[in-house]
């Protein structure tokens, strides 16, 4: 039922976000704006009594493409509507009560078959004469076309119909989803002046940044405009955009399309995820979680202290700078538009997880040298105005140098379309008690950061990678491993002409 509560909203006459009392956008006053087109539109469909679970699903699929195809930043079904004239009638339909096959609830059978990027929300409202009437509100695709039962839908005119594959309407869909921002899309929106402030973090934004704040609020509001964290409307509101929120929010949860985007992270006993020790979820915008969430995980860390000379210091079991790193990489590069996962973090005894929505955008094998990619441009942009993060492309290296230098195992990456992308981060182990994957792994990351430094991987360097001395035996341990390194193809000689005491390697593909 919690999972339920999060994706679908049950609206009444009025809602309190934030603790702000706003007009309910699913209102009785929609209705009436809806039905004063003249026909039904791509993104507007009307319907009195339909219950055919597969039509919805198809519909939904349907009003989000189309919404995406129009500019718009919803579509809308409302049962209760006659379609031939508009004429307000009632619906007997019930969106909690009805059925999709094999007698599933509606709404949790929608959530198997419609692709996780759907966003939607169903409400119920009735008008002065008690006559019900229900309303579908379906976020505009983003990212790539909603599917339903593996097919794409979209409008045409007043009827759905199927996306045809490599048609001119899916080519001209796609180029509009990649010109579309999930960044820039409204969050939430006929906001009073005086509330932004109730929802956003004004005064940390001028702080971060070092700004002075100006004395009155329409003034202090011009830079969020600016920077599209808000909008304004024609009415004299504000729109929040999912930036703004995803940015500052001081309740991340409250907003609509983003329930899933605050960061959570769990502390498991052991190695399983059998028993939770601690769960706490960082509810504000990601300029206010950052520095709080790692300051959370390194205080949740086994420490030593150890000595340095004179002086004595806490160690923890892995480096902060390797923890910041992939802590900001969760964030930044996770695809906000997948509504049933979140950026996490599992601290187990043996490793950390660093997991987010969304497969990596460049093959994970480049990932420390290929130039960066990023989904959400907008956010890296504004967290580096505020000296959170950077856009240089250089998170990895330093979390691979970071290993290193407490001659750990290099960080593993697995990135899939389903599943998202998870980073491991393993603790203190030495060299003969790494797996020999652990062993290979280490040794490709070594030579990429060599060579993302303009240098080259010797049988030297790798040994104080690993943190060998110069024992013979160390020097035949790393000279096999190098040389099944070159066998499985993941790196190669830099000169195939150089004595073998002088052989140096980088990766594969330089």
């Amino acid at each position: 039922m919690i999972f339920l509560y999060h994706l679908f909203i049950i609206s009444l006459s009025t809602h309190v976000f934030q603790g702000v009392e706003m007009p309910n956008q699913h209102s009785m006053d929609l209705v009436y704006s809806l039905v004063g087109y003249p026909a039904e539109t791509e993104w507007l469909e009307f319907k009195e009594n339909n219950k055919d679970p597969q039509r919805t699903g198809r519909d939904i699929s349907a009003l989000a493409n189309a919404a995406a195809f129009c500019g718009h930043d919803y579509g809308y079904k409302i049962w209760g509507v006659r379609d031939s004239d508009h004429a307000l009638v009632g619906t007997t339909f019930d969106y909690l009560r009805a059925k999709g096959e094999g007698n599933q609830d509606l709404l949790v059978w929608l959530t198997r078959h419609l692709t996780p990027n759907a966003n939607y929300e169903f409400s119920q409202v009735t008008d002065d004469t008690n006559r019900r009437f229900v309303i579908l509100k379906v976020r505009a695709a983003s990212g790539q076309p909603v599917r339903f039962n593996n097919a794409a839908y979209i409008r045409e005119g007043n009827a759905t119909t199927c996306l045809a594959l490599g048609s001119a309407k899916e080519e001209e869909l796609w180029r509009r989803l990649q010109r579309a921002t999930f960044e820039f899309q409204t969050a939430i929106e006929n906001i009073p002046a005086k509330d932004v402030r109730e929802l956003l973090a004004v005064d940390a934004y001028f702080d971060l940044l070092g700004l002075k704040q100006p004395t009155d609020l329409a003034s202090a509001l011009i830079p969020f405009a600016e920077q599209e964290l808000i909008k304004y409307q024609d009415d004299g509101n504000y729109a929040i955009t999912n930036l703004g929120a995803l940015l500052l929010a001081k309740k991340l949860s409250g907003f609509p399309g983003l329930r899933k985007r605050p960061l959570r992270v769990i502390r498991f006993e052991g190695k399983s995820n059998l028993n939770i020790i601690a769960d706490r979820t960082f509810d504000e915008g990601y300029a206010l979680v950052i520095p709080q969430a790692e300051s959370y995980i390194m205080a949740s860390l086994p420490a030593k202290e150890i000595s340095e000379g004179a002086f004595r210091k806490i160690q923890y079991a892995y480096p902060q700078a390797a923890i910041r790193e992939l802590l900001i990489n969760a964030i930044v590069h996770q695809d906000a538009t997948v509504t049933t996962a979140g950026p996490l973090v599992k601290i187990y005894d043996n490793r950390i997880e660093f997991s987010n929505p969304g497969s990596c955008l460049i093959p994970t094998d480049r990932i420390l040298n290929a130039q960066p990619k990023t989904r959400n441009n907008g956010l890296v942009r504004m967290l580096r105005q505020m000296d959170l993060c950077e856009e240089g492309g250089t998170g990895w290296d330093r979390a691979v140098e970071a290993c290193e230098s407490r001659f750990m195992p290099a960080p593993k990456i697995i990135s899939t379309e389903d599943l998202g992308t998870t980073v491991s981060l393993y603790s203190d182990s030495a060299f003969d008690r790494m797996t020999k994957t652990e062993r290979m792994e280490a040794l490709y990351w070594h030579a990429c950061l060599m060579y993302a430094q303009d240098e080259s991987m010797g049988n030297q360097s790798l040994r104080s990678r690993f943190g060998l001395n110069n024992e013979r035996k160390n020097t035949l341990a790393i000279s096999r491993l190098i040389r099944e390194a070159c066998e499985k193809e993941l790196i190669k000689e830099e000169d195939e002409n150089a004595g073998t005491k002088f052989k140096r390697y980088i990766p594969h593909w330089a």
